[in-house]
């Protein structure tokens, strides 16, 4: 099983977190709307936020980025985006197990977006237990319950 670590960000991680996106998210973008390579980048600039980014990393060397932050009654995942060198080895899913955990103690709902070219995620969030409530134009908008 692959180790990582999860370490907060700085604003001198906003290249990194922008290569991370394109790279774990780039294929979906261009599957649903084409990639835009200004639009995205001003994009970036605009939701780049270090309060609530994290940047996964496994033996020092950066393998994803974690945007987490509360809103209501609701945790929300704005992120969760693993690089392709680091896909399935299980590191997302227990990202999302811990997450789940603190939901629980909690007793607080989680909410995400998924895009809906995005099947392989949407299949690790429902093994996770998230449904679907809402659908937009390109996203599932799903939520966890920790009483279901």
């Amino acid at each position: 099983m692959t180790e990582y670590t999860l370490r907060e960000a700085t604003n001198q991680d906003f290249e990194l977190s922008y290569k991370i996106r394109k790279n774990a998210l780039g294929e979906y973008v261009e599957q649903t709307r084409g990639w835009d390579e200004d639009w995205q980048l001003k994009y970036h600039k605009k939701d780049f936020d270090a309060k609530i980014l994290k940047i996964i990393e496994v033996k020092g060397n950066p393998a994803g980025s974690l945007e987490v932050y509360s809103e209501n009654d609701y945790l929300v995942v704005s992120g969760l985006y693993i690089i392709d060198r680091y896909q399935n080895q299980q590191i997302g899913t227990r990202i999302m197990t811990s997450i789940i955990k603190d939901a629980h103690l909690n007793s607080i709902k989680i909410k995400l977006q998924v895009l809906k070219v995005n099947n392989k995620a949407k299949v690790l969030y429902e093994r996770l237990s998230f449904r679907v409530f809402e659908e937009t134009e390109h996203h599932f908008q799903m939520i966890y319950k920790p009483s279901d």
